[in-house]
């Protein structure tokens, strides 16, 4: 195969960080050493320059347009921060245009936000333009809306019409779909919305994946052991840990211990809330901790839960993977695509009591069936390799080529 030129577009990267900062570097940090890449970014540019400090990546170029500052609070902060993007995507646009006058670029590949509200301008270009993985619409359960405060359910009611909406009548968003040479999806629901409302095919591709395991032998769990359980997130309503701390509650056996990390403005009504169900005493409150201790603790996990109401695939989903740990989560998004009964517990979402009585009576079995860890783990070491950056470098590359060949460039 020969190398191409490729100029990937995103808007956040870094090597230090997580979400989609991390989608970005893990594909430059992967795909460098198969072409030139020109990586034109937003946000990131003090990380990327202290990484440059002490490595090299000389078939990489990075090219920082530098975003605007966003202004005012909340509702003024996000239209400030979305107007804004609109203008980096156009200057973007501005400085592509002036690359092909003075050199080629093979491919132009948007990377991130996955988001699909902001197609940008690039698709104009008359070259090659791939999209994604993108997230479409992972509308919030309203089975699930005892989860939320009246304001949340107001808030969540609001965004499903409006970016349902989006979805389909935006006009660069249409110009953009159709438009794409090629479309990676980064959840099964996207792949069903973009063949429903655009009659186009896309690949099932979660937006980011492991880059190596950090365990090859399953997990052992003692039926002495307490049953260690791991959540990972922002406490905040959309990651909805109140499901997780209710399920608890609901637990025949308290043979469990549960890690939260993480930070959020739901911190302490979180705390008070277990303290009301009488869990508080098996629950350690960790903040905003350091990685190397996040991945401690992911380490000496048994089980990593996730409780969100909506995501693409969240990263510690492929951290957790990485060391062997099967995860619960809800039987939807990104996950929905990810986990599977040999290598995790998928939830089914039918009602809010249901779904608390379905984590508790799986915990239980779990503390009743120690062997069970010890399968599932091993479950997920032989499902991780599908999701490995190995993997998903030939996928790239497969595309690269198919598309190149069809422009005829060679």
């Amino acid at each position: 195969m020969k190398q191409k030129k490729i100029l990937l577009v995103t808007y956040d990267i870094s090597p230090y960080k997580g979400s989609e900062a991390s989608v970005s570097w893990n594909y430059v940090f992967s795909m460098q050493h198969y072409h030139k890449l020109t990586v034109l970014y937003g946000k990131g540019k003090e990380d990327i320059e202290h990484y440059l400090q002490t490595n090299s990546m000389k078939n990489v170029t990075f090219y920082n347009l530098s975003p605007l500052p966003t202004t005012g609070n909340k509702l003024a902060h996000h239209i400030s921060y979305n107007l804004n993007y609109m203008k980096w995507q156009k200057n973007a646009y501005h400085q592509v245009k002036k690359w092909l006058k003075d050199g080629r670029i093979d491919i132009v590949h948007y990377l991130n936000p996955i988001g699909f509200k902001e197609p940008g301008f690039l698709w104009k270009l008359p070259i090659p333009y791939i999209w994604g993985p993108l997230q479409a619409v992972e509308n919030r359960p309203l089975s699930l809306f005892p989860a939320l405060s009246f304001k949340e359910k107001i808030n969540v009611l609001f965004r499903r019409i409006v970016h349902n909406g989006a979805f389909v009548l935006l006009p660069r968003v249409r110009q953009a779909m159709h438009r794409a040479d090629y479309l990676f999806a980064a959840t099964p629901n996207t792949v069903r919305m973009i063949k429903k409302f655009y009659g186009r095919k896309s690949f099932y591709l979660p937006e980011n994946g492991i880059l190596q395991m950090n365990r090859t032998q399953p997990i052992e769990r003692q039926k002495e052991e307490i049953l260690q359980i791991v959540w990972i997130g922002a406490l905040c309503p959309r990651k909805a840990l109140i499901i997780l701390l209710d399920a608890l509650s609901h637990t025949r056996s308290r043979q469990w211990h549960l890690d939260v990390i993480g930070v959020g403005n739901l911190f302490q009504q979180l705390k008070e809330k277990s303290e009301q169900l009488g869990i508080d005493c098996h629950i350690t409150w960790h903040g905003s901790i350091p990685r190397t201790e996040v991945l401690q603790l992911m380490k000496t996990a048994h089980l990593h839960v996730i409780s969100s109401l909506g995501e693409a695939t969240t990263t510690v989903l492929w951290e957790a993977m990485s060391w062997a740990v099967p995860t619960m989560t809800l039987d939807h998004c990104g996950m929905a695509g990810v986990v599977c009964e040999k290598c995790g517990i998928k939830i089914p979402i039918h009602s809010y009591k249901q779904v608390v009585t379905d984590m508790a009576e799986h915990i239980d079995y779990l503390i009743e069936q120690p062997e069970i860890i010890g399968q599932l783990s091993q479950g997920v070491i032989e499902c991780s390799e599908k999701f490995m950056w190995s993997n998903r470098i030939k996928i790239f590359n497969e595309v690269y080529e198919r598309i190149c060949n069809k422009y005829s460039i060679h």
